[in-house]
């Protein structure tokens, strides 16, 4: 009834100026509401439906359907529907019970002069309770005041206040003078109740985001008209006293540095109050993955002692506004540390590379200033490597962080064989709300196999900037990401080679229904300014689970003599997906991939694409879906080449295709 409850608070006015109607004369019509008690024990045995008077053509079906639904939630005929009733009069109780419920669900959505009435009949030799809602005119807002505990004049401090940026891509937020509105605006013109109660619950926060923390809604009062077939009102609101944000007060940390917590601050003393900086303050300390709880607040003492003096004040000058200077309140930062290192791994499989172990380790706090360092060593039939990674946060900036990324091992696949080391240097910014930018300097030495060719060096200067919009990282249903790379490279060995790398991809979801999901990713690549000259382990390549599924790992595009993939120096590449959830966790997918490598700078969409399909599973973890897929190439690898459905792909993993 807490629902109901909520549904009905203006409507409660109409309960002191209009009666009850209940009789016993109404036609009997059907609905989809029609539940017969079956308990064998039970002494009277009932059928029930509500219906709608067949007046009622002003009401659309989408309300009626949403009446209907909102009585039978609240329905004691429905909700003891199971339970012995001994006689008749406990059934007029439920009957009298759900006359109540319906009017004042009625009320709710503003027909105010609505009403029930209730016939009870023979049916199968049962009872059979008809309730038939009449709901008569709905009513429309007239005027809903909005009223304001004391002076809504501003301080001199708002009025000049401005926020000002640290750098050329610093993420801020403007600062806005409030504005205390008057009348409150809803869209739907008629009184509906969840719509007002809506709007009025919205009046606190814009003030809470401008400068008053402890802007409430003190009261409200409505009433309603017969004659003109309206409702007005008034909504009081304390808005409490001005302030500004002041220095945080930190507690609870052992291991994690102050200074580091205290960087991660997203405002400057004496910024104007923003319920929202204190959100993206915890959010950023979320994200560290330091903490076990985090509990934020302002210190209330501060407050409490501020605000008496002001009342004080204004009961020796009898009550008169006084327009006072924002308080600044401290915020009480209270943190416990969680774990900081973790191991962690998974297993995964595809017929083309056999089975995969991938192992991790974590520390999230190598240094006491939340640096982190993760160590990965996959395995698989054609790699093995120790990978390092290490983030240092709020380097120079609240939001870049410094990276270095190292790699050592070796790759042996059917296009190449060579051993690999490899460091890169640089750093990641977000530079606007979901924009990223990443900068990194790599140098490498690989030395192929004796036949492949000469050992060699190179150097390269990555840059990738990167929007993301997903409403989630690991399993999208909306929204899209996109990244664009540019990497000017220069190796040298036995021979000099150099190129500029440019890579764009991106994929873009939409739900098209609460249970559907379509996927789609298109991706294009380039070697500006390559010759023959780059090596195989620089060139592009196609063909595998990440890419087009169907077709062995690397194998699209041109072959050499020995039937090797040579790579190529441009790509184009395109995933679909349909992803429909059969359950809350379980879901189905078919997909068409396709692409192809050339051999020139120059993608050549003459040449035909190299296309896969086939369906999947998912099943929903908490660390994401599990993936199981099994697909075929429709078409040849490349130009002359012949496949058929003997030459199925299977894949198991963790996480989507893309």
């Amino acid at each position: 009834m807490r629902k109901l409850t909520a549904l009905i608070y203006i409507s409660f006015i109409c309960l002191l100026c209009s009666c009850s109607f209940l009789s016993t004369n109404s036609g009997e019509q059907e609905d989809n509401f029609t539940y017969e008690n079956r308990k064998k024990t039970t002494k009277v045995l009932y059928t029930f439906e509500f219906v709608f008077s067949e007046k009622s053509s002003h009401v659309s079906v989408f309300e009626q359907n949403s009446i209907l639904k909102l009585i039978k939630e609240n329905s004691q005929l429905e909700f003891l529907k199971n339970q012995v009733i001994e006689n008749e009069f406990s059934l007029i109780r439920r009957i009298n019970n759900d006359i109540a419920v319906a009017k004042d669900v009625l009320h709710s959505f503003g027909y105010y002069s609505g009403y029930a009435k209730y016939k009870i009949t023979q049916k199968n030799s049962l009872q059979h309770v008809v309730i038939t809602l009449y709901p008569k005119e709905q009513y429309k807002i007239s005027l809903i005041r909005v009223r304001y505990s004391h002076s809504t004049k501003l301080p001199e401090y708002f009025k000049q206040y401005e926020v000002k940026r640290e750098g050329i891509f610093k993420n801020y937020r403007p600062y806005t003078l409030p504005n205390f509105v008057r009348e409150l605006k809803i869209d739907n013109e008629y009184a509906v109740a969840t719509d007002i109660l809506k709007a009025v619950d919205s009046l606190p926060q814009p003030l809470r985001e401008n400068g008053y923390p402890k802007a409430k809604i003190a009261s409200s009062a409505f009433s309603i008209n017969k004659d003109t077939k309206e409702l007005d009102g008034t909504v009081f609101i304390n808005q409490g006293l001005p302030a500004t944000l002041g220095e945080v007060k930190l507690s609870g940390n052992t291991e994690v540095s102050s200074e580091y917590i205290y960087k991660l601050c997203p405002w400057k003393l004496g910024a104007v109050w923003d319920d929202r900086y204190l959100l993206e303050y915890r959010d950023e300390l979320q994200k560290t993955g330091l903490f076990e709880s985090i509990k934020l607040n302002f210190d209330d003492k501060v407050y409490k002692k501020y605000n008496k003096a002001y009342r004080e004040k204004r009961k020796e000058q009898q009550n008169k506004d006084l327009v006072v200077e924002p308080v600044n309140l401290p915020i009480l930062l209270e943190v416990k540390e969680g774990k900081k290192r973790s191991i962690g791994g998974d297993v995964f499989y595809s017929t083309d590379l056999g089975v995969g172990i991938n192992t991790t380790w974590e520390h999230r706090n190598f240094f006491g200033n939340g640096e982190m360092l993760k160590l990965f060593f996959p395995i698989t039939d054609e790699e093995l490597y120790l990978d390092a990674d290490f983030r240092k946060p709020a380097f120079g900036f609240q939001k870049q962080s410094l990276l270095v990324r190292s790699r050592i091992g070796y790759e042996k696949t059917d296009a190449y064989n060579q051993k690999v080391v490899e460091l890169g240097v640089g750093i990641e910014r977000e530079i606007r709300d979901k924009w990223w930018l990443e900068s990194m300097l790599w140098v490498d030495h690989i030395i192929p196999k004796e036949w492949e060719g000469d050992e060699y060096s190179s150097v390269s200067f990555a840059n990738t900037i990167k929007y993301d919009c997903r409403d989630k990282k690991n399993n999208a249903s909306k929204g899209f990401v996109s990244k664009f790379k540019i990497a000017p490279l220069y190796g040298f060995g036995s021979e000099s080679f150099s190129a500029v790398v440019t890579d764009i991809d991106t994929s873009v979801y939409f739900s098209l229904t609460p249970k559907t999901v379509l996927a789609l990713r298109g991706a294009i690549g380039s070697m500006l300014g390559a010759s023959d000259e780059i090596p195989k382990g620089k060139r592009f390549f196609l063909g595998g689970g990440g890419s087009v599924r169907g077709f062995e790992h690397q194998e699209i595009g041109k072959h050499n003599m020995a039937d090797d993939p040579i790579g190529g120096l441009s790509y184009c590449l395109f995933n679909s997906e349909i992803r429909h959830h059969i359950t809350k966790e379980l879901a189905l997918v078919t997909f068409l991939d396709g692409g192809m490598v050339y051999q020139s700078v120059d993608p050549d969409f003459s040449e035909k694409l190299a296309l896969g399909a086939g369906l999947g599973v998912r099943y929903d973890t908490p660390v994401g879906p599990v993936r199981f897929d099994f697909a075929v190439p429709v078409t040849g690898a490349y130009d002359g080449d012949e496949k058929d459905i003997s030459d199925f792909q299977i894949y198991i993993s963790i996480g989507q295709a893309f």
